[in-house]
């Protein structure tokens, strides 16, 4: 600065502490590795068991589209998009079969009717 310029003095800012303390800036994912496998593990088993649900033999159309419809609720159908479409191409063909007959309640009806036309069928 030039001798004719004073240094204007700046406040200083007295921010108390932060509650979380360091504990966010010093992460490190190598502390969390086993973690973070372990979840992955645990991830894929449960991605298994879903595959597996749906493609269980036993369980009634209404059913596989109650479980469509969490899947896709859930935001995890991009995991099982094949089976997805396989299983809603059965069940819409097997509705045609019957004329789209069948003793089903307002919900079942609403909902096969919604699941089919997200996947394009019309």
């Amino acid at each position: 600065m030039s001798s004719n310029q004073e240094a204007i003095p700046r406040p200083l800012a007295h921010f108390p502490p932060y509650i979380w303390g360091d504990r966010f800036i010093n992460f490190n994912a190598q502390d969390y590795s086993e973690k973070l496998e372990g979840y992955a593990r645990e991830i894929s088993a449960l991605k298994d068991k879903v595959r597996a649900k749906l493609a269980d033999h036993s369980i009634t159309p209404t059913e596989k589209m109650k479980l469509i419809d969490a899947v896709e609720r859930l935001g995890v159908a991009y995991h099982y998009e094949k089976e997805i479409e396989e299983l809603v191409q059965q069940i819409f063909a097997a509705y045609a079969r019957s004329n789209f007959e069948g003793d089903n309640d307002l919900y079942t009806i609403a909902l096969q009717f919604r699941v089919c036309r997200q996947h394009g069928y019309k």
